[in-house]
């Protein structure tokens, strides 16, 4: 008879980590990084599956943000959270994608331990032994545009920036919220432009008079604007994530983000990453303007007008599209970014997924498609914008009572083709592979989320 104070070894765990693109947060307010991703993952999977929302610094050097990332892995191990035998996959979007790949990086190359908890120890390699997988959604490893682009504008970024943070400390103020609300609602309505409704929601959210009037909604506009005060705080002292985003560096000496890797150091990463699996979904926008095919679409310089978006764009290719959607997408089509070397192919395209081969110019609003195909794993094109994978596809009501009108926007109206059967198909695929199998319909079950 066996011997009843054994104790069972325990379940194996699928830890599944959500990594967030150049915002950064999880959640700001009410309004979610990764829109309707639990629902799928509690409908879709094993019981055994935990998944993880992991925020980070907005606007920081991929360095930091790495490091912060690496800080809470080794929290999770710490506390037992993640036990010796359980896998992680990392699941980054954008430059979340950049985060995991200095993370790793830097775990292959440092020997000292990482400190936690106030001197608990967990050594670099076992992190590196837990994450068996990632996924990169919509990552630029080789840069974009846009980032060259907004570098080049650092005083109209200055300026922005610090236009949202004189919003955001009047927001308790009940005249200056409603004309702050009214010109961003005003714009919103002008352009249709979902990036500036979700504007109008933040700076209504943080402001108590707004919503059902209860302690909660009070105690809840106050977290909200202090949320955001310093996130723009953040964005306002920190902006490294651009220069770190470039397609053309301009520091000197070692690169300090993997955007900048030359050959042979992509060739010693891919070598140091051998027994981590990769899936990478690279998405590609509708194209607003026409450019000529196999040549660089000229840059987008504000001292030549005729260059601007709306000045050339194409009525029939842009129709549905949005103002935000044609200035990012023109930002990105032109400038320093070129063919990758080396780079993967295109290994599978969803359904409603453009068959034409791929410009140096064509983006998904935010990063040059050519620029999100990595060299190891499948590579899966899909027809969106750069913020339809992460579930900003479409305006979603949220609770009146909270001051805020939606939860989940069209951030960027493409008229890609993304939609709910896409989002649901590509979530569907990126569960099933956390778990380590091949098609969605072998994953079933429930899971839990931390």
């Amino acid at each position: 008879m066996a011997d009843q104070d054994t104790k069972a070894p325990p379940t194996k765990r699928f830890h599944v980590v959500l990594i967030p693109g150049f915002a950064g947060f999880d959640a700001l307010g009410q309004l979610e990084y990764y829109g309707g991703i639990t629902p799928l993952f509690e409908t879709g999977l094993a019981g055994n599956q935990v998944l993880h929302y992991f925020d980070n610094f907005p606007t920081a050097a991929v360095v930091t943000r790495a490091t912060r990332l690496r800080s809470y892995l080794a929290k999770r191990i710490a506390r037992g959270e993640i036990a010796n035998r359980d896998e992680v996959t990392l699941v980054g979007h954008s430059t979340g994608g950049l985060d995991i790949r200095w993370l790793l990086w830097d775990l292959h190359h440092r020997k000292d331990p990482i400190v936690v908890d106030g001197g608990v120890t967990v050594e670099p390699g076992k992190i590196l032994r837990c994450v068996r997988r990632v996924v990169f959604l919509s990552v630029p490893h080789w840069g974009t545009n846009i980032a060259d682009w907004v570098r080049d504008q650092r005083v109209l970024r200055k300026a922005v920036v610090e236009e949202l943070r004189a919003a955001v400390m009047g927001s308790q103020l009940l005249l200056l919220d409603q004309i702050e609300s009214s010109i961003a609602g005003g714009a919103a309505y002008l352009t249709g432009a979902g990036v500036l409704r979700a504007v109008q929601d933040a700076l209504s959210e943080a402001n108590e008079r707004n919503g059902r009037p209860s302690p909660v909604r009070k105690a809840e506009a106050h977290e909200a604007a202090s949320e955001l005060g310093l996130y723009l705080r953040h964005m306002a002292s920190d902006f490294g994530a651009i220069d770190d985003l470039t397609s053309s560096p301009r520091r000197a000496g070692k690169p300090v983000s993997p955007a900048h890797l030359d050959v042979g150091e992509r060739k010693k990463e891919l070598k140091l990453e051998r027994d981590i699996k990769f899936r990478s979904y690279v998405t590609l926008g509708r194209r607003p303007f026409r450019f000529d095919p196999g040549r660089p679409a000229p840059p987008w310089e504000l001292a030549k007008p005729w260059t601007y978006p709306e000045i050339i764009k194409d009525a029939a290719l842009s129709a549905g599209t949005d103002i935000a959607y044609r200035i990012c997408y023109r930002a990105c089509a032109g400038g320093p970014f070129q063919q990758p070397v080396p780079r993967g192919k295109v290994t599978r395209r969803l359904r409603g997924a453009p068959q034409h081969a791929l410009e140096v110019w064509d983006n998904d609003g935010i990063v040059n498609t050519l620029s999100m195909l990595w060299p190891k794993g499948e590579n899966v094109l899909v027809p969106g914008d750069h913020m339809d994978i992460v579930g900003q596809y479409k305006a979603i009501e949220a609770d009146r009572g909270g001051g805020r009108k939606y939860r989940a926007y069209d951030l960027l109206k493409s008229e890609s083709g993304f939609g709910e059967k896409i989002f649901k198909e590509v979530w569907k695929e990126i569960f099933a592979f956390c778990l380590g199998r091949a098609r969605p319909d072998q994953a079933h079950g429930a899971g839990g989320r931390r």
